[in-house]
């Protein structure tokens, strides 16, 4: 797709202008033809018609202006030198817009950079931060085998292939992970600041395992409970921890809404052990005076609960 040249915000209107006054007539046409007006199709009308301004006028905000350096420095420890500008299409949630920026040259290491992709989170990628954010939540919510697809274009008129929602969404994942493994690596490094806030009266941390099923390869080596010894599934360690202040009218607790916060993932119970620890701190462990664990009757959990959370009020949930 070439890329076209930079649009005042007067060119925006007028374009705007344009795309209504070619809409209504086909739209007023249509009620007299039917008799009525179709409110759906009337909306889903100028959803397609209207984003194409406002894709224009970002591409008007992503050229590149003012003064553009000579050499960046280069992450090999030299200086990159400016070779010229170069035109990215990115798919946002206006639709296509087009990018000028700046390409760099390092004649030490030999790779290129574009500065601007990094500064603007599309580095590596034809999607925009906002879209990117739509397809992880897509992503979680549902598989990408064409349902989380058509997901995308009835809510958001965006046509996104069920792989390229699947990359997306790995790489989003990834990213949480790692960040995840830090906050872990600084709260077992005492490096973390203690979270200060009211008091809490009473506050749970509860823990189970469940097992996912898996393709061959990502069971292999593992040992399962069937004749033939081999696993199926893979357990995920989740745990979540929540606050309680009141109870029913029968004086049984109830857990305070909206005060659950979740954590998870597929590992050992030694890497969870971790995990669960780094959660209870942010959400105000320290700051109750009732402090509860609870959970099955496996081992694991209650051997957690002895090394990271020493006495608590230890609770079997049958």
């Amino acid at each position: 797709m070439a890329c076209r040249g930079k649009k005042t915000a007067a060119a925006i209107h007028q374009e705007i202008t344009r795309e209504v006054d070619a809409l209504l007539p086909r739209i007023f046409a249509e009620r007299r033809k039917a008799g009525e007006l179709d409110l759906e199709a009337v909306e889903l009308a100028f959803r397609t018609a209207l984003p194409s301004a406002g894709a224009a006028g970002l591409t008007g905000l992503l050229r590149a202006t003012g003064a553009i350096p000579t050499t960046v420095p280069c992450p090999c420890g030299g200086r990159a030198r400016y070779k010229d500008m170069r035109c990215k299409p990115i798919r946002t949630v206006l639709g296509t817009a087009q990018m000028f920026r700046a390409y760099y040259w390092c004649s030490r290491c030999r790779q290129g950079q574009f500065p601007a992709d990094l500064a603007r989170d599309i580095e590596d990628t034809e999607f925009s931060p906002g879209v990117r954010r739509m397809l992880a939540l897509v992503g979680s919510e549902c598989s990408w085998f064409d349902h989380g697809r058509q997901q995308m274009e009835l809510l958001a008129d965006l046509e996104v292939t069920a792989k390229a929602g699947e990359r997306v969404t790995e790489t989003i994942g990834a990213d949480i992970a790692c960040r995840q493994q830090q906050t872990i690596r600084q709260t077992m490094q005492l490096e973390l600041p203690v979270a200060v806030g009211q008091p809490i009266r009473k506050i749970y941390v509860q823990m189970d395992g469940t097992g996912l099923p898996m393709v061959a390869k990502e069971t292999e080596g593992g040992c399962g409970k069937g004749e033939t010894g081999r696993a199926h599934t893979r357990e995920a360690k989740l745990g979540c921890v929540f606050t309680q202040t009141t109870t029913h009218d029968q004086g049984r607790p109830l857990r305070d809404a909206g005060s659950t916060t979740y954590t998870g993932a597929i590992e050992t119970a030694a890497e969870f052990s971790r995990r669960i620890y780094t959660e209870a701190p942010q959400r105000g462990w320290n700051r109750a005076p009732v402090k509860v664990v609870r959970g099955h009757g496996a081992d694991w959990i209650w051997n957690i609960c002895e090394e990271q959370f020493p006495g608590a009020i230890q609770i079997v949930d049958l």
